[in-house]
Order: C-alpha cells, then structure tokens, then sequence
C-alpha cells in the first residue's frame, strides 16, 4: 500500500484523529481574522494529537495530502497546478485560449485586469497561510509533547519548518513583503502588517538550516515522498541563488550532486517525470481517484485535436533549438498537421489513467546543476570554465551541441535560455526566474497581450479581502 494512502486511510479510521488532522486549525484557535479557515466540525485536544509519533506523522502528512487535493481555485491550488499554470501566464510560457476563467488577468499585466478581488490571487495567499497555520501548529504541538520519542519529534519538526520556508518561498517571490507569521496566537496575526521581504527571506534561511540539520539523510518514506536533508538542501540552494549568495548556492547544489544518491548522470528526457525517476528529490503523491498529477490532467484533457486551453506561447516555442529532445518528448501537438502551432505541455502524460505512473515533482537534480552553475559563472574566473560544463552537462541530456559563452554576460544569457526550455510549465520557474534576475520588464514588456506593462507588474496584488480583514495591510503599487 502507498504511503499516503496508508497514512489517509489510517487517519480516517481512526476518528479521534481525523476530526483534527485534516485541517490541524483545530488545535489553537483558528486564526479567521487573518486567514480564513473552514470550521472543522469538532474539537480534539493538542494532547491527542501528538500523543505519539504516528500521530504527528499523521499531522504532517495532511499537509501533503491536502497539497494535492487540487481544485481549481480551491483549496491546494497554491502547490498543485496553479503555480505552473497561473505564473506560467505571467511568464509568457502558456496562454489561455477559452473564455471561462479568471487566467487571461495573468497574461495582461495590468491593475484592470489582475485585479485584487481575483479569486485565484487570493487562494494563493490562502492557501499558503493555511499551510503556515499548521506548519506552525506542529511546531507547538510537538514542542509540548511528552509522549513522542527525540527522534521523532526532530522529524516532524524538521518537515514543519521545511513546510514554512516552502510557502514563505512563494508567497515573498509572488506578493513582496508579506506578513512573517510565526505562531498560531490569532490575537497578534489579525492585525500584522507587512513584514520586509529582507526579513522574511532571513526566515526562510533559518527555517530550510534548521531542516536540514533535523531531517535524515535518508527518505522517511519509500519513492521520495517525504523530505528528506537533500530535500530542505535543494530549497536552500534556490534560496541562496534568489539571494545572489553565490558561494553558499555553489556548495549546497554541489553537496545534492556529488552525494551519488540522484545518479551519476541525468536520466533521458522521457524518464524525467516518472514516479522512479532517479532524479527527483521530492514529489507528492497523488490523491485523487483516476488522477495521477493535475498537469497532465489538466494540460492533456482539455485538447482533443483541436486548440488547447492551456496553450505554449510562441515565444517559448521559438526558443527551442533543432534537435532539442526536450522539444519532442516534453511537448505535444494537439493537430500537427492542420495547425502545427497548436502546442501544449506534456511533461507529464498519465492525466486520468487509473494506474498511478507518475508523481508531482516539487524538485530534481537538473536544478541543481543549473543552480551551481550560474552561482559558480557569478564568482567568475576559473569557476566559468566549470560553470560551463554544468550548462553543457543538461545540454547534453537534451541531445544539444556544447556551447562556450565567451564571457559572464554571454552566460548569463546562455542560462536564461537553457531555464526557459528546460523549466517551462513547471512551478513558474520562468515567471519568477526573469524577476530575480531584473529581467521581467525587458523580456516580457513587449510580450504583454495587450502591451500594457506598467510598473509594479512583477507583483501581484494582496487579495481585496485580506486587506478588508487587516486594515494594517497595503496594496502593492499599481493595484
């Protein structure tokens, strides 16, 4: 039997812990005022729930179990599909061909059409703070416990600050300074203002540093499911990258590269996105019945030979070199020989079959390279020549030609490209990669539908009604 769904299974028999697991609020006080939380329809006590091991295991896996319990615009679209999707419009990988979602608002850039009422904004900040919530309500829980063992409480813990530092990722990269909520006192969040993004990235160090030290070395659980210290490592190696700590970036991806534990060369192209993939670092594991991951059910159900809805701009089509094995197994053409430009992702490719081939990766071992060679190219002399080979070394998995940029700036460049096609439609890498580097406004300015890119388009807006429920809240500039 599959881990999570042991793990469910095992939460829902047993009902003095289901009633809190699922949505952990139930623990403290729902934090309403800050974050919405649904009501849970009973009340058990913190006590019960880390009364042992297994039941804050349990605790830590609902996390994840609600992470890919996805509907669209509902509760797990922070993690599941909206984060490929939604920042993939911003970043002009995809584009929304029909007329019945909210999705164009993130192609066009502008406060009239990403507007703050947008329901999917706001489930991005819901859905991030509720995982916060219970982040933090483990973090207290375990903290106070007396009948979980030293070991096991180092695991949970671990996981739950891995789980802060994750969300903290995202909601910093997609909304700037956001409120730094470390506990479940409802009574100080309700009224917190906008923590500086300067600050809440130092918590996202301090919270993936400590994961590391508390997570094993080892996977908790078979095929990956569970972090793991390369797991809480490799957020760490994006961090400090983000952060332009080029060094600290060089040797967190160097330490994943040469553990040997993601094998010693990049799997083929068509075996990147198995469930056996050798590398991957972390993935999820889906939930729903006849569902593997939602980007293939998603990307691959709503095309039968005619226009996608979630259609490959031409912009990212044109970036891709002959030959390039990325190309031909990573994308798929719903006419290719009535419109050959009809292209949709097909990472993934097991949208509703019943047999389970296919897990959701959250990271794998290419970033790594990639992390350490831009870290190494930024610090310049003989580390180019090295970042070099790291470029050339994903290259060559993709069936491309070497390449010698003549300089940093020709580098640069070179993995700017290499990013793109590499990382389309998988967890807004684009989207965030082209702000961190100062390059959103030149790159996708002129790729804007309606040309209509202003200042303060690298942000979304704080949600309408987290501002309603926090009068301490700003809006970002241009909202």
């Amino acid at each position: 039997m599959k881990y999570y769904t042991g793990i469910l299974q095992y939460i829902k028999s047993n009902s003095r812990y289901f009633l809190l697991v699922v949505m952990l609020t139930t623990i403290l006080p729902s934090c309403k005022k800050f974050v919405t939380v649904e009501s849970p329809p009973g009340i058990l006590t913190t006590e019960k729930v880390f009364a042992d091991d297994r039941s804050a295991t349990s605790a830590i896996v609902s996390i994840y179990i609600d992470m890919m319990n996805y509907q669209f615009g509902g509760e797990g679209s922070f993690v599941c599909f909206s984060m490929t999707a939604l920042a993939g419009f911003s970043g002009n990988e995809l584009q929304w061909t029909q007329s019945n979602l909210n999705a164009p608002a993130f192609q066009e850039f502008t406060a009239h059409d990403l507007t703050p009422p947008n329901p999917n904004v706001a489930f991005f900040w819901k859905d991030g703070y509720n995982y916060i919530y219970r982040a933090n309500a483990i973090l207290e829980g375990i903290a106070t416990s007396t009948g979980m063992t030293a070991d096991g409480k180092k695991i949970v813990e671990g996981e739950a600050k891995f789980i802060r530092g994750f969300c903290y990722f995202y909601l910093v990269n997609l909304f700037g300074d956001v409120p730094l909520v470390l506990s479940t006192n409802y009574q100080a969040n309700m009224n917190m203002a906008r923590t500086p993004s300067a600050m809440v990235w130092e918590q996202i160090l301090n919270d993936l540093k400590d994961a590391k030290q508390l997570l094993p070395a080892n996977y908790p659980t078979p095929e990956r499911l569970r972090p793991n210290r390369a797991t809480a490592g490799a957020l760490l190696a994006r961090t400090y990258l983000y952060l332009g700590r080029w060094a600290e970036a060089e040797a967190e991806s160097d330490a994943i590269i040469t553990s040997g534990v993601y094998g010693a060369s990049l799997p083929a192209p068509d075996l990147v996105f198995k469930k056996e993939s050798t590398e991957t670092i972390w993935q999820l594991q889906p939930v729903r019945a006849g569902i593997n991951t939602n980007e293939a059910f998603f990307f691959l159900t709503t095309v039968v030979d005619s226009r996608p809805s979630y259609e490959i701009t031409q912009n990212l089509l044109s970036a891709f070199e002959p030959n390039d094995k990325r190309k031909t197994q990573w994308i798929g053409f719903s006419s290719p020989v009535a419109n050959p430009t009809w292209a949709f992702p097909a990472k993934y490719k097991a949208g509703t079959s019943a047999t389970v081939t296919e897990y959701y990766i959250v990271f794998r071992l290419t970033e790594q390279y990639l992390i350490r060679a831009e870290a190494r190219a930024h610090q310049g002399g003989t580390k180019l020549a090295q970042a070099i080979t790291d470029l050339n070394t994903v290259r060559s998995r993709a069936g491309l030609p070497v390449v010698n940029p003549a300089d940093q700036n020709a580098f640069y460049l070179a993995m700017e490209k290499e990013r793109q096609v590499e990382f389309f439609a998988e967890w807004g890498h684009r989207w965030l990669d082209l702000k961190r580097t100062n390059r959103a406004e030149a790159v996708l300015k002129s790729l804007s539908p309606t040309n209509s890119w202003k200042p303060g388009s690298e942000l979304y807006p704080v949600p309408a009604d987290e501002i309603g429920k926090n009068p301490l809240l700003v809006q970002n500039p241009g909202y």
